[in-house]
């Protein structure tokens, strides 16, 4: 099959770099990735702005390959677009770091993957739990579901999937869940002159309710089926006899 990747922790990333030799093997693998750190960047778009995609002449066995000053968004737009390519699947990732939770709202890697469902291209955001450590449980996972993934009718929908951070034989099950509610204590801090700093720790989740940031805690893969389309629709009703002129 055709395999589109990219990331938001860049190029260089050992994960995105072993996926690509791993699918490769099997697969015809396409990368355009940025050409540096790019987290939180959420569905960022350069339009009307000249951003650089430049070619590599090889990459852990991909057909073509590209790095780009540009958000990880973007990557996936150049390459739809631009590669003459029709791709089976989209994989952004695997992100150093689980994107679970209120998370989705800022990852680049989640990003990636909405721009692949807007390009009509069927697509996953793949992270793994916890900076450093190694990423072949997310490799592994990915190689064993690969068909099935391709194969599944999720419309215009991603696939948010989270995986534990220990030796694939110890992870306890694939649980499809909901997306949960994590939170942080953020704050900035002031540096020289008007120029401010955002740090923050991750407030230790309660699991009020059984939700990805619970099972992925607590030893499963998560997978999480996000719609691009953000409506409420239970909310119209409650609203529509909300507004006068």
């Amino acid at each position: 099959m055709k395999i589109l990747l990219t990331n938001d922790d860049g190029y260089q990333c050992i994960g995105l770099q072993l996926l690509c030799a791993e699918l490769s093997k099997e697969h015809e693998v396409y990368v355009v990735a940025p050409n540096s750190q790019r987290s939180s960047t959420s569905h960022l778009i350069h339009f009307h702005k000249d951003i650089e995609f430049k070619q590599l002449d090889n990459y852990f066995g991909a057909k073509v390959a590209y790095i780009s000053s540009g958000a990880p968004a973007d990557c996936t737009k150049f390459g739809v677009l631009n590669l003459g390519v029709t791709f089976d699947l989209l994989i952004s990732g695997p992100n150093d770091s689980e994107n679970y939770g209120n998370d989705v709202v800022y990852s680049g890697t989640v990003g990636a993957a909405e721009e692949g469902v807007l390009c009509g291209v069927k697509s996953v955001a793949i992270s793994k739990l916890g900076h450093g450590g190694d990423y072949q449980s997310c490799i592994e996972f990915l190689k064993n579901n690969l068909q099935t993934i391709v194969n599944l009718d999720i419309g215009r929908n991603l696939l948010n999937i989270n995986v534990p951070n220990v030796e694939y034989k110890k992870i306890k099950g694939v649980i499809v869940t909901t997306q949960g509610d994590n939170k942080y204590d953020d704050y900035y801090i002031k540096h020289d002159g008007d120029n401010w700093y955002l740090t923050g720790e991750k407030i230790n989740p309660e699991f009020a309710t059984h939700d990805d940031v619970f099972y992925s805690e607590n030893g499963y893969v998560t997978v999480t089926p996000i719609s691009i389309r953000q409506t409420n629709e239970k909310l119209i009703q409650t609203l529509k006899y909300s507004f006068k002129i």
